[in-house]
C-alpha cells in the first residue's frame, strides 16, 4: 500500500507470512501478595504477568523440548512446577530459567499444592501416591509418601490447617491425614448415564475449603459439593455434558469458578437460594463464554476471573459487582500475543527474521511497482521468500533474536548459549557462517540488540547489566559491561 503524509511518501508491506502459533495454556497460578499470575503453556514456557501493573507480561521463561507442565504452584516468592516427565522444577526469576528439577520417582506428575503455611509442597503422581516434599530455604527435599492408591493421583487441593489434603483420582476423592499419611475417606463420584456409565470418571479438580466442604470438578460435567468431614455427598450441579477441567475458589471462599471443555466458565457462589432466608447453599450464578475450545486453568482473584486454555488465550473477566463501573479495572481483557518481540527487521535491505521456539525464518520482503496514488494496493512483481530456517541447536527454545540493520548479522539467544552469524546476500542467493569464537561474556541473555550501524551488540544479561560487543568483518570482541548504580531499579 503507498502512503502519504506530512513525513513524505513510504510504503506499507501487510506481512501475511508469519505462521506463528501460541502455545495452548495448561496451567495458572496466582499470588495474591505480589499480584502476579504465572502461565505454563504446552511447549514449556512459563510466562509471568504483573496484574498491578496493567496485566503487563513481565517475564518469559522459555521451554524446553519434552518438558511438558502440568501444574504451577508459587510458595511466597518462589515458583515451582510439575509434570509428566515426573520432576519437580522450581524457577529462578532472576535469570529466567530452571534453578533445579528433582526427580520424584511416581511417573508423570499430575498436580502440585502447598500447605497454607508454606512448609510442604504435596506432588500426585502416577503411580497413585502423594509425595511430600520439605520446603526449605534453597531447595525442597523428599520427606514422606502418603498411602499408596490404586490409580493415578489427578489433583490436589490442602486443607487451610494444613492436616488434610483432598486427592482427585478415578471415580474418586481421597482425604488424607496429613500427619499419619494414612487415607480417613473416600468419596465416590457417580458416573454418567446410560452407555457413558461404564467408562471411568476423571475427577479433573478438587477444592477444599475452611469448613471442611470439598467441591470436584469431572469428566461428566459434574461440580459436587461434599462434607469432608463425614465424606458425604451434599449437592450436585450439572452444568456440562462433557468436562469440568478446572476449579478455582475466591480468597474468602464465598464463590468458586469452574472451567468447561465447551470454553465455559460456570460460577457458583455460598448465599441464600431465596430472599429472606439464613441457610446458604452453593447455587449457580454466572456462566461466562469467552473461549472457543477447553478452559485448562482458571484464578479467582478478588475482582476477576482469569481464564486460560486450548484457544492460547488469557482472558481477565472482571466480575462487575467488585469493580466500579466504566474504569480501566472493569474492561474485558483478552491477552493473546506475546508482548516481546519476534519479529526482526533490517530495514536497508528489506529482510525480516521471524522467531519461532525451535528455529528462525529469513524472508526477504516483496517488491511492488512503484507507481500508484496515495492509499492504492500496489501489484507485486515479486512475492516474498524464504530466504534460510535456521534451527537451533540443543533442548532449549529460542528466548531471543535479532537481525543487524544492515542484514549482515543475525544472532539469538537460549537460555545455555548465544550464537551469532555473518549473512552475505547477494540477488540470487544468500550464504551464512556462525561466528565461531565469542566472548566469554556472552553466555546466557534475555534480549539481543544491535546498534544502528551494525558495529555493535547489545546484550541484557543477569542484574540488570548490558554487555556491549564490537563487530567487524574478522572478530567479535568484548568491550564494557553497563551496570546500573549499585541500589537503584531498573
Amino acid at each position: 500500500v503507498k502512503c502519504k503524509c506530512q513525513m513524505g511518501e513510504f510504503k506499507v508491506h501487510r506481512v501475511r507470512f508469519f505462521d506463528y502459533m501460541p502455545s495452548a495454556i495448561r496451567a495458572m497460578a496466582f499470588n495474591s501478595h505480589t499480584e502476579r499470575l504465572a502461565v505454563a503453556r504446552a511447549d514449556g514456557a512459563v510466562e509471568i504477568f504483573h496484574f498491578a501493573d496493567n496485566y503487563f507480561q513481565e517475564k518469559v521463561i522459555p521451554g524446553r523440548d519434552r518438558r511438558a507442565i502440568e501444574a504451577l504452584c508459587w510458595v511466597g516468592h518462589r515458583l515451582f512446577s510439575a509434570g509428566l516427565d515426573g520432576e519437580v522444577t522450581e524457577y529462578d526469576l532472576e535469570n529466567l530459567r530452571a534453578r533445579y528439577s528433582i526427580e520424584a520417582y511416581g511417573g508423570p506428575i499430575w498436580a502440585i499444592s502447598s500447605n497454607s503455611q508454606g512448609t510442604l509442597l504435596a506432588a500426585g503422581c502416577e503411580d497413585g501416591t502423594v509425595k511430600m516434599f520439605e520446603i526449605l530455604e534453597e531447595r525442597i527435599q523428599f520427606q514422606r509418601n502418603l498411602s499408596r492408591q490404586n490409580g493415578r493421583i489427578i489433583s490436589l487441593s490442602w486443607h487451610p490447617s494444613g492436616a488434610l489434603i483432598a486427592a482427585g483420582m478415578m471415580d474418586m476423592v481421597r482425604i488424607f491425614d496429613t500427619e499419619t499419611g494414612h487415607a480417613t475417606h473416600r468419596l465416590l463420584v457417580e458416573r454418567g448415564v446410560g452407555a457413558s456409565k461404564s467408562r471411568e470418571v476423571v475427577v479433573w479438580s478438587v477444592a477444599f475449603l475452611s469448613d471442611y466442604t470439598i467441591i470436584s470438578g469431572d469428566s461428566v460435567g459434574k461440580v459436587q459439593i461434599w462434607d469432608g468431614l463425614t465424606g458425604t455427598l451434599i449437592r450436585t450441579h450439572l452444568v456440562t455434558k462433557w468436562d469440568v477441567l478446572a476449579l478455582s475458589i475466591s480468597q474468602d471462599e464465598s464463590s468458586v469458578i469452574a472451567g468447561t471443555s465447551e470454553g465455559t466458565v460456570v460460577q457458583f457462589q455460598f448465599i441464600s437460594s431465596t430472599m429472606g432466608q439464613q441457610d446458604k447453599h452453593w447455587v449457580r450464578t454466572r456462566t461466562f463464554k469467552n473461549h472457543s475450545h477447553d478452559v485448562r486453568a482458571l484464578v479467582h482473584t478478588d475482582t476477576a476471573v482469569v481464564s486460560g486454555g486450548m484457544d492460547t488465550q488469557v482472558v481477565v473477566r472482571p466480575l462487575l459487582d467488585k469493580v466500579e463501573k466504566n474504569t480501566q479495572e472493569s474492561a474485558l481483557r483478552k491477552i493473546a500475543f506475546p508482548h516481546r518481540s519476534l519479529v526482526s527487521c533490517a530495514k536497508k535491505t528489506g529482510l525480516l527474521l521471524f522467531q519461532f521456539p525451535d528455529h528462525l525464518e529469513l524472508w526477504r520482503l516483496g517488491e511492488s511497482d512503484g507507481n500508484g496514488t496515495p492509499g492504492e494496493s500496489l501489484p507485486v512483481k515479486r512475492k516474498p521468500e524464504k530466504l534460510i530456517q535456521l534451527k537451533r541447536k540443543g533442548e532449549d527454545h529460542i528466548c531471543c533474536s535479532t537481525l543487524s540493520p544492515c542484514g549482515s548479522w543475525l544472532a539469538y539467544s537460549t537460555v545455555s548459549s548465544v550464537r551469532l552469524y555473518r549473512l552475505q546476500l547477494s540477488s540470487n542467493k544468500i550464504s551464512i557462517q556462525k561466528v565461531s569464537k565469542l566472548p566469554k561474556e556472552l553466555r546466557s541473555v534475555h534480549q539481543l540488540c544491535f546498534s544502528s550501524d551494525s558495529s555493535r551488540l547489545f546484550a541484557s544479561s543477569s542484574l540488570s547489566s548490558v554487555i556491549v560487543v564490537a563487530l567487524d568483518q574478522t572478530e567479535c570482541k568484548y568491550l564494557h559491561t553497563l551496570k546500573h548504580k549499585s541500589g537503584e531499579c531498573c
